[in-house]
């Protein structure tokens, strides 16, 4: 036992509801795997609700943690003012600047570990807290992103920032007084990252500033879900690891290790109560409400269409006799496929305009339907994604995603 204290920062924008629970589970993983004193302190700002609060210290005082709460918009309004000028977003979801208010938030810390909520631990938090986030003469440390695609980084496609230094910034280590002898130099920067419409908000910021400064941490601390899924080999297994549920939120299929692990540990949290299934009931019940009522509305839109337009398909080259046999296309009806090239094909789709129906069969239509939108074409009116019409017997997959169920448990 070392006998310090470790400071562990969450951001936390929607204190009233998923976001809530898996900042409660993360806490919650955190302390069943570190033995050392831990405060958690939840950043929020007023969506948190006495309830979720309530919840928080429950779970703190069962594993005689501590935790504390600051409103970073009663602490930090007029500083997020700036940033939200400086890079305006529709949503109007602030908590991306969070980690660059730290030095308010936090003025009397050397150290600090930040994270996102969306983080689950298999390991003991203190490995991370041994790092010094003044190493490198920086200020922070973060994990490099070294197993995204370089094309998910526009930063590196552009030259600014070399593939190798990309980080992510959902778990950092953290010196607050670098971000407050930096605050002037990041707000510039941030506009420059709006002004070039990048994406990442705060983590293009300081990785267009730092990518070279900063102290890289092992990727243990940061293991990111959607890349474990799409890169590494099957069957996955569970490391000793911080992993990052981003853009991989948990689903129901417990086969999958990493939803095993989030539930684990959910469980054991003061959300998981008998009010749980009826809330997955009432979930489902409007999942399959939708599904069967988006597929009886398009079935109807397409056959009203037909009794007025002619069929026409745009098939891949591979599939266009399986298609002639699945969609009886007769010998006069129009059929292109991946070879036409784009003003041919363009310019037959305008001679039919209000008289025919595009049925598009190809792995590209996310591709292909960009761009007829970009040519005044109408989804489901002009064109409808032929795919749509096919079963698993025609080798189409179905596919039914659980996370939004999981999110209103």
């Amino acid at each position: 036992m070392k006998n310090y204290m470790i400071h562990v920062a969450y951001r936390l924008w929607g204190g009233d509801g998923f976001y809530a629970k898996m900042t409660g589970t993360s806490m919650l993983s955190m302390f069943e795997n570190t033995r050392e004193e831990v405060t958690v302190h939840i950043m929020h700002n007023d969506r948190l609700t006495d309830d979720n609060r309530d919840k928080f210290y429950y779970i703190a005082g069962q594993y005689n943690q501590q935790v504390e709460f600051h409103n970073v918009e009663e602490i930090a309004g007029s500083t997020l003012r700036k940033f939200e000028a400086a890079y305006p977003n529709d949503s109007k979801t602030n908590s991306a600047w969070y980690p660059l208010i730290v030095h308010e938030v936090f003025p009397d810390f050397d150290k600090i570990i930040f994270l996102g909520a969306d983080t689950v631990f298999n390991l003991d938090i203190s490995e991370l807290w041994d790092y010094d986030p003044n190493e490198n003469g920086c200020g922070f440390g973060a994990v490099p992103e070294l197993k995204a695609p370089k094309t998910l980084l526009p930063l590196c496609n552009d030259g600014l920032v070399k593939y190798e230094n990309y980080f992510n910034s959902d778990v950092m280590i953290i010196n607050p007084k670098f971000f407050r002898e930096n605050f002037e130099t990041i707000l510039d920067a941030c506009k420059f990252i709006y002004e070039k419409n990048y994406s990442y908000g705060e983590q293009d910021t300081l990785n267009y500033l730092f990518s070279e400064k900063y102290l890289k941490l092992p990727y243990r601390f940061n293991e990111i879900l959607r890349d474990i899924r799409s890169f590494d080999p099957k069957p996955h297994r569970l490391e000793k690891a911080i992993y990052h549920y981003a853009d991989a939120k948990p689903d129901l299929d417990t086969d999958d290790v990493f939803n095993k692990l989030y539930f684990k540990y959910f469980l054991k949290t003061p959300w998981a109560t008998a009010n749980m299934f009826g809330n997955i009931n009432k979930a489902m019940e409007k999942k399959i409400y939708e599904a069967v009522n988006n597929s009886r509305k398009m079935m109807l839109n397409v056959t009203n269409l037909l009794s007025e337009r002619h069929r026409a398909f745009f098939i891949d080259e591979d599939l266009i006799e399986e298609a002639k046999q699945i969609f009886k296309i007769k010998d006069h009806e129009l059929v292109m496929n991946s070879s036409t090239d784009a003003k041919n094909f363009l310019q037959k789709l305008n001679d039919s305009k209000g008289k025919i129906l595009l049925f598009v069969l190809s792995d590209d239509y996310w591709k292909i339907r960009s761009f007829l939108l970009s040519k005044n074409f109408v989804e489901d009116t002009d064109f409808v994604n032929g795919a749509l019409f096919l079963s698993e017997r025609h080798g189409v997959k179905f596919s039914f995603s659980t996370r939004e169920i999981v999110q209103a448990i």
